[in-house]
Order: structure tokens, then sequence, then C-alpha cells
């Protein structure tokens, strides 16, 4: 495209130029005027506050257009000008756009006017004959374009994703459009310019017959051969100086490029002897960023050696490493420590080859050297991280597990407790290599498990079942599952997340339970035959104990069913392996709290009654997990210092009723739920949070309320409240002053 356009007599492509320059012009002037009515029917129709943020820009734009004007009239058109033409145009489109985003109109960034108002000036810049010119306005446009569009993605992305048309997707798709007809205006300045040279060519055609018909009137062939001569020569000199050109300005872009590729390393690169003491022969600038020390410490009269810089328990790795690849002839690959000039040790990759002349023998060492200590930092707590979260799985009750939505419950996960409920390891079940979960259902049990669990689904609500087992002996063990369906963004199911527990115990105290009742009544039938009054004493007393032993136990078992919500868990657990990548210190935080919070389940789970200022401590570690999962959609004010208070309540009580609010509740950044905890002055401790109900309701059984209520009524006189106005819920649960 070069040649196409040298062959263009400078004169002529300077008025064509200037020509194309002020078509701009008079084609900025009609758009003035188009935005000037424009901006008055949108003041008259009372939209005065994006009016005055157009006016703005308008008035820049006219200012600008002005100069422009007054420079062409001049005949002044110098090339820095084209470019600032360019970029003002563009960034008066950019500022305008994402003054509407921001006052008005969230989709003004990716209107179909948008899309079509800038490939117009792709258009009207095709015809300025400036290839520079118009690469580069195409380059901003898009620049600016997406710039405006993700800088306001970014304020309000829950508007922009609930769009197709508007998603970061379909942006992209937008910006390919835009670069495609940008390519087709370049194409078309190519064909300008061809057209062009065709004309050019053909006058100069037109010319040389004009000559030769002048010549072979005037019989002078020998003039016309020492012409033809020199036109030869000098066209293969200007070819030769041509030539001589591209190449002195190619060896100029490969050098550029070569120092812009080792400024923008992360490490530094060198070349070195292939001596004992690595010799540098050069070392780009990013040295100092990896050791401490400046290139020339290392170069020309070096003040110390790299190999002085290697650990000692690595220098004689390092130098195999090197050795074993020179004499192979293949690049080397490694890390290793090196001691910084601060005097700390850093950890270091290493990557490289030799280079050999003709005979095969090594004349050089060529690499990278990054620094790559934050890397190994990283794994290591990753590693402390990931032993963390394996200890709280195996300190849990029951076996956590992950599985996929099909016949078989396909095995995903599963934690090594497992092997204590069903006598199978969870390898065995892991796509079921060994043997499937649905294929040790109890068959009397199998359908109405599928189907619970269907509905739950299909409800899009946790499931909570028990059924029968068999184990690997034979033997028949009753379990308890808590799960909950896990969607994708679109709806579609993606497994099943749960905890199932051994309650095998259990079912067999509730048999022996009803069994003793049985025998106890038939007991009070024959004493009541002989005794009738005394027997309706004893019976009474009886029936009441066998009440309170029932509700005592219940009340026990719901406790145990809440101290580990399966979901909470796993939710926890992606957030914690999102961190860990993000921010490992957050991530470091994370873990220490959610591992408090299991430790104070496993170490309460038996009490009656705890100190408020314990349960405070448990809480305080449940809401910083909470503020992290939902990043400023729920607050939890609590306005008292549990410290000055000496009380007690019941254990977890306070967690269930938060979680309940979260469960029932809606929320986001700009309407987040509010949960306020303070003492009144009856010596209870309320509980409020503002309604903002979901609109589809999760199903609630009321089971957390009445186990609250039940606990307190074994322990004190007081009654807990739970209270629901037109905007509030609200929660009063007794403080006990004493441990009874």
């Amino acid at each position: 495209m070069q040649n196409l356009r040298t062959k263009i007599p400078e004169p002529l492509l300077r008025e064509e130029q200037l020509k194309g320059a002020r078509i701009t012009v008079y084609f900025r002037w009609g758009f003035i005027l188009l935005l000037s009515v424009l901006l008055f029917i949108q003041y008259s129709l009372g939209h005065q506050e994006v009016s005055r943020h157009a006016l703005v820009f308008l008035v820049v734009y006219i200012a600008s257009n002005a100069f422009f004007h007054i420079a062409l009239r001049q005949n002044y058109d110098p090339r820095y000008l084209r470019f600032l033409s360019a970029t003002i145009d563009v960034a008066v489109i950019c500022y305008h756009l994402y003054g509407m985003v921001l006052l008005s109109d969230y989709t003004a960034v990716t209107a179909a006017a948008t899309i079509f108002f800038i490939p117009v000036f792709f258009l009207i810049y095709t015809f300025r004959l400036d290839r520079g010119l118009l690469i580069y306005l195409i380059l901003i446009s898009l620049f600016g374009y997406n710039l405006v569009y993700f800088a306001s993605y970014f304020q309000y992305p829950e508007f922009y994703q609930e769009h197709l048309s508007l998603s970061p997707i379909s942006q992209v798709f937008k910006s390919i459009y835009i670069a495609f007809l940008g390519l087709l205006c370049i194409y078309l300045q190519i064909s300008v310019f061809r057209f062009l040279n065709k004309q050019l060519v053909y006058a100069e055609e037109k010319a040389k017959l004009d000559t030769e018909v002048k010549i072979e009137q005037e019989k002078n062939l020998y003039a016309q051969k020492l012409i033809e001569k020199e036109r030869i020569l000098n066209k293969e000199l200007a070819d030769e100086i041509r030539k001589k050109d591209e190449l002195a300005n190619q060896l100029k872009e490969s050098k550029e490029q070569l120092k812009s590729i080792i400024s923008n390393l992360h490490g530094f690169s060198y070349r070195c002897k292939p001596d004992d003491d690595w010799t540098m022969l050069f070392v780009s600038g990013q040295v100092e960023d990896v050791c401490g020390y400046k290139p020339e410490h290392f170069t020309g009269k070096p003040d110390i050696a790299y190999t002085s810089l290697v650990h000692p328990e690595d220098v004689e790795f390092v130098r195999k490493q090197i050795l074993d690849a020179v004499i192979a002839k293949k690049p080397f690959d490694f890390e290793y420590r090196i001691k910084h000039k601060n005097g700390n040790i850093v950890w270091v990759h290493e990557a490289g080859r030799g280079v050999y002349d003709s005979d095969g023998n090594v004349l050089y060492l060529d690499g990278i050297i990054t620094d790559i200590s934050v890397k190994k930092q990283a794994e290591t707590e990753l590693e402390e991280t990931q032993g963390l979260i394996n200890n709280i799985i195996s300190n849990l009750v029951g076996a956590v597990s992950r599985c996929l939505y099909d016949e078989k419950f396909t095995t995903k996960f599963y934690s090594d407790k497992i092997y204590d409920i069903t006598g199978y390891y969870a390898t065995d079940f892991i796509d079921n290599k060994n043997i499937g979960f649905a294929d040790i259902i109890h068959p009397d049990d199998i359908e109405r498990v599928g189907k619970y669990v269907s509905d739950c689904v299909e409800e899009r609500k946790p499931y909570s079942i028990e059924f029968r087992i068999i184990h690997k002996n034979g033997n028949i063990v009753w379990v308890h599952e808590n799960g909950q369906p896990v969607y994708d963004n679109e709806g579609n199911i993606v497994h099943l997340d749960g905890i199932t527990t051994d309650i095998t115990d259990k079912k067999i105290a509730d048999q022996k339970l009803i069994e003793t009742k049985r025998e106890l009544e038939q007991l009070n039938e024959k004493l009541e035959r002989t005794v009738e009054e005394r027997t309706a004493q004893l019976t009474a007393a009886n029936t009441q104990l066998i009440n309170l032993q029932k509700e005592n136990l219940q009340s026990q078992f719901e406790v145990l069913k809440q101290q580990v919500n399966p979901h909470f868990l796993f939710n926890s657990l992606n957030v914690l392996t999102s961190l860990i990548k993000v921010d490992p210190d957050l991530a470091e935080k994370f873990t220490e709290r959610l591992s408090k919070v299991y430790r104070h389940v496993l170490e309460n789970k038996d009490k009656d009654v705890i100190a408020l200022s314990t349960e405070m401590e448990f809480l305080r570690a449940y809401v910083f997990l909470i503020d992290i999962r939902f990043a400023n959609k729920v607050f939890v004010d609590i306005r008292f210092n549990e410290k000055d208070v000496e009380a007690y309540v019941v254990p977890l009580a306070l967690q269930l009723l938060i979680e309940n609010a979260i469960k029932h509740n809606t929320f986001s950044k700009k309407n987040p739920l509010k949960i306020e905890l303070f003492i009144d002055k009856k010596n209870y401790l309320n509980i409020i949070n503002n309604l903002q109900n979901r609109e589809t309701q999760m199903s609630s059984t009321g089971v957390g309320l009445v186990n609250i209520s039940k606990r307190y009524s074994l322990l004190t006189e007081k009654e807990p409240v739970f209270e629901m106005t037109d905007n509030e819920f609200i929660a009063k649960i007794p403080l006990i002053k004493k441990h009874k």
C-alpha cells in the first residue's frame, strides 16, 4: 500500500487530502446543526439536566470545529492537526455517551444510533486519504466505545446482565461489527488510492505515447534510447535506494521491538558466558527488581558474580541443570533460591538455552530469570488452607457429599465419614466407580426418596429426609440427609449438595421409647383395676415424663440439625476458593472465622445454655462470613457490649434467627437486609430485621422458632416473643441471669 501512495505526486495528494478535510469540517457543521435542534427539542420536553450536559460538549465541539475551519481556509492541515481532530471527535462522542448513561439512559452506549454513527466518521475520514489517521481513528473509537461501556457496566452490572442485547458478549460482537466497518473503510481508501494511481498511470501512458509520436516525427531514435536508458537507470537507482531504506527501517523496528519486549518482561533477560561464574555480557534493567543489584554490577568490570547470589544449597543443583541441558542441546527450565541485596531469600524461575557455533560448541547462555516468591508463598498458603478445610470436613458429624441429579445420584465428592456410615470408601462412589449411592438405598425407600428429592428440585427448596440404606456388611442403617439443589445462572440444576448422618441409634431409641410407652400403658390398665385413684396419678405422671423426654429428645435433634447447614458450608468453601486466588490475606481471615464457627458448634452442641459473651463471639465470626459472602448486601448492627452483660442464652438461637432473616428476605446493594440486635428494658435480647419478602417464598416449617421456644420453656418461665409488623420481623429472646 505504501507503493501505491508514493506513485501519487505530493501536490495532487495534498490537494485531495485538503478536500477530505473540508468534507469532515462541513459534516461536523451539519452534525452540530442537527444536535442543536435535538437539544432544543430535548430541553422543551423537560430533560434539562441531560440538556445542560449536552450543551457543554456542543460548545466545545463548535469551538474546535471553528478552529479547524479557519485552519483549512489557510490551507493549513499538518498531520498533528488531523490526529487532534480525530481525537476530539471520538472524545466528544464518548463524553456524551457516558453522560447519557449516568444521567438518564443506561442503554445509550450500546444503542443502534451509536453503532451507526461511529462508522459514519470512519467513512468521512476515509476521504482524507491518510492511512495512519484512519487506523488511529478506528483504534481510539473502539477503545473509547468499549471504555465507556465497561465503565458503565461496572457501575450497573445487574442491569446490563439482565438484558442479552446489553451484555458484555453482545458488546464484543458490536465492537467486532464496528471494527469490520472500519476495515471496509480502509479497503475503500485503498480503492481510492488505486483509482488515482490508475488515472496517473493512464496519464503517464498517454504522455509516453505522445512522446513516442513526437520522437517518431522528429526521427530522433538515438535521443529516445538515451532517455529510455536514463529512465531505467534512475528507476534502478530509486529501487536500490528504496530497498536500502526499507532494510534500515526494518532493522530499526526490530531493535525497537526487541527493546520493548525486554522492557515489558516480568523478570530480567541475560546473556552470559558458559564459565564457572556465568560472567554476564548483557543484563536487562529489571535485574534490580529481582535481586537489588543494577545491571552495571554484573557487566563490564563486574562488582559481583551472579553465582555468589545463588543460595549455597542450590548452587550444585543449578549447575547440574544447566550443564545437562547444554550437553543435550536442550532448553533449561527450573526454580531455585537467590539472596537479595537486602538479605532476603527470593525464589526465582529461570528458563533459557545455549547458543552454539557451527561446530556445536556452546558460545553463550541466553535466558530469563523471574521472581516467583509470591507464587511460592501462595502455594504454601494454599496447602495450609486445604489442610484446614479437610480438618473441618473430617470433624463434621455426617458425611459431606456432592452428586449429580440423575437416576443413580452419581457422586462427584464424598468425605471420608461415608465409610463409617456405609462400609464403602468415598472412592467407591465417585462416578459410580464400584457402586452408586442409589444402589444401597433400601428397595422399599428408593421410590419415596426419588420422588421427594424431585419435588424439592422442582420447588427449588432444600430437602430433609430420613430413609434406610443397606450397609456393606448387610445390616440396615437409618440415615438422615439434609441437602440443597444448586442451579446455574440460567436456572438449570447443576448438582445436589448435602450431609448424610447415621441416625440408627436414634431410631432404635425411638422404638424403645414406643415399646416402653406401650408397656407403661398396659401396666397402668392393670393398676387401674385395683387402685383407681393412685393409678390415675401415676399414669398422669408417667405420661408427663414421657412427653417431656420426647420433647427434650426432639429439641436436641432439631438443634443438631441446625448445627451444620451443608449449603452454607459449600457456599463458604466456594467463597474461600475464590478469595485464595484474589486476596490470600483475606482468605486466611475467612478460614480463621469459618474454623471458629464450626469449633463453637462442636464444643457447645450438648450444652443447655451458654454465656451471652461466648455466643456473641461466635455470632461475630458468623457475621464476618456473611459480610464476605454477600458483599454489602446484609448488615448486622449490634448495639450493646456483651462483656458488660452477665447473662445466658440457649446455644445457636441468634445464628438461627439471622439465618431465617436471610432465608426469607430478598436483598441487594441498593436495598440491603438490615438486622439490629439490642437489649430492652425488660431484659430481652431483640433481633429485628426489615421485611423484604422474596417474590417466591422458600417453604418454612416453623421448626426453628418452635425449637427455640421449647428449649426456653425447659429453662425459664419467660417465653420468647416473635412478631411481624408491616415493615419488620421482631424476635425477642429472654436473657437468663443464672445458669440453672
